[in-house]
């Protein structure tokens, strides 16, 4: 049987609404906007990172600023750095950056930065003024001193071309003209840190150590965080014997910048003239754990253990600077020499002289010889002559004699002051050298050694 289903219609009517309309409309046109809105990059899509801003260079010469105020200069450096990175053509910006290497010990790199300052504006006054600071830092007086007139022609009124200028007369020894620019400076800026710096190194030049104690100072109050202010105030109370406050200034140039070993240097001296070794070797102990690869520093520490009369000690850290070693966590594990195990000879501390693998090791490179390293040398020597004991294997003497003539060329050559000195430790150590294996041997003692019976001490 067949059924109809009549005219029943099961889909419902849908009526057309003129508001929905609407809206599908005003949201099709929206996403047609946005999308072009995109697409030309006026707006970012959603759900993209959004990048990191970019520091502007004012921002990064605004940090140096403020690392140069509270004795930040590495840091300064830095950020100026940063700065030209992004805008290299910043005159300003070399002019600082030159200002802060000389005062952090960088004047190689300052002359750079004047120059780089000076090839984008030559006629820049203050360009040519800290060129001529980074020039008389790198002894190169003729040359500072032409930068310098050239900054005062430019600009008769820039109290930092006129503090420079002294300087670099002062380091010429023409005192005179050096103490009117220093007041030139002074009354053209009397807030100027450089101005009363240049007054300070006047007076302590000409030996006003009070006055130039008080000129120091005066640059400490206009920037009181600048570590080599401290440094010189602490120098002159030393040079008059006023010790404690010396260490004091010191110690505060240390809390300023505690990875520079030069206040621990001058501490360490301090002590010594003190005649208080054990502290001052305390010092040289605390520097050699910043920079544990400095020879010098250790001919320093050599050099006060021999005052001490701890010669088993002076020998290890004296070889280390003139001969090199390997050197850990403040032992001395070795010294590089032509004697086997030399500083372990010396103080009977070779079972103990065992490298600590969970320590890190360092390679000293041994010294040169020059004027500063003289003293080192020539005690080294001392000491290896004291110490040579040919019946106990120590027979030091051996490494001695070149070192008595490489000192005899060097003062001969170098045309030395005080060479008639160093030409007396020489003699004296080479007839320690006779007298010990003379006696180890049995055999008679040099003429020249005759009338000494017994090895004197180094």
């Amino acid at each position: 049987m067949h059924l109809s289903r009549g005219n029943f219609n099961l889909r419902r009517t849908r009526r057309n609404n003129p508001t929905r309309m609407a809206v599908y409309i005003v949201v099709i046109m929206g996403c047609l906007y946005l999308l072009s809105q995109v697409r030309n990059e006026a707006i970012q899509p959603l759900f993209v990172p959004t990048a990191t801003a970019t520091r502007s260079p004012t921002a990064y010469g605004e940090q140096a600023q403020a690392q140069f105020s509270a004795g930040q200069l590495k840091a300064a450096i830095d950020s100026y750095n940063s700065a030209l990175e992004l805008e290299p053509t910043r005159a300003d910006y070399w002019i600082q950056l030159a200002r802060i290497q000389v005062y952090a010990s960088q004047a190689e790199e300052g002359v750079e930065s004047a120059r780089n300052a000076l090839l984008i504006d030559p006629e820049n006054s203050t360009a040519h003024a800290v060129h001529a600071l980074a020039l008389d830092w790198t002894e190169k007086y003729d040359e500072a001193a032409d930068a310098a007139v050239r900054a005062i022609q430019l600009d008769p009124n820039n109290a930092l071309a006129h503090a420079y200028y002294s300087e670099i007369l002062v380091d010429t020894q023409r005192y005179a003209q050096a103490r009117d620019e220093a007041k030139a400076a002074l009354q053209i800026d009397p807030n100027s840190m450089d101005a009363y710096r240049a007054w300070g190194f006047y007076l302590e030049s000409t030996g006003n150590y009070e006055e130039a104690i008080q000129a120091y100072q005066s640059a400490i109050k206009i920037n009181p965080n600048l570590p080599f202010l401290f440094m010189k105030v602490g120098v002159l109370f030393r040079r008059l014997q006023q010790y404690d406050t010396s260490i004091e200034y010191f110690r505060r140039a240390s809390s300023l910048d505690t990875d520079d070993i030069g206040p621990y240097l001058s501490i360490s001296r301090t002590y010594f003239q003190m005649g208080e070794y054990g502290r001052s070797s305390q010092y040289l102990e605390s520097a050699l754990e910043i920079e544990p690869t400095n020879a010098t520093v250790h001919g320093q520490l050599g050099q006060v253990y021999f005052k001490a009369l701890n010669y088993e000690n002076a020998i290890l850290e004296l070889g280390c600077a003139v001969d090199g070693c390997q050197w850990q966590d403040g032992v001395v594990l070795n010294v590089n020499t032509t004697l086997a195990n030399l500083g372990c000879q010396a103080n009977g501390k070779c079972n103990s002289l065992i490298s600590d693998n969970t320590k890190p090791a360092y390679t000293v490179e041994p010294i040169s010889l020059n004027e500063s390293t003289l003293e080192i040398y020539y005690t080294y020597s001392s000491v290896l002559a004291a110490l040579t004991d040919v019946a106990k294997q120590k027979p030091y003497c051996q490494r001695a004699r070149p070192l008595f003539a490489q000192l005899r060329q060097y003062v001969q050559q170098s045309n030395l002051e005080g060479n008639a000195f160093v030409f007396d430790i020489v003699q004296e150590n080479e007839n320690i050298c006779a007298i010990a294996e003379s006696l180890a041997l049995g055999t008679p003692l040099p003429a020249n050694t005759a009338a000494s019976t017994e090895t004197p001490g180094p």
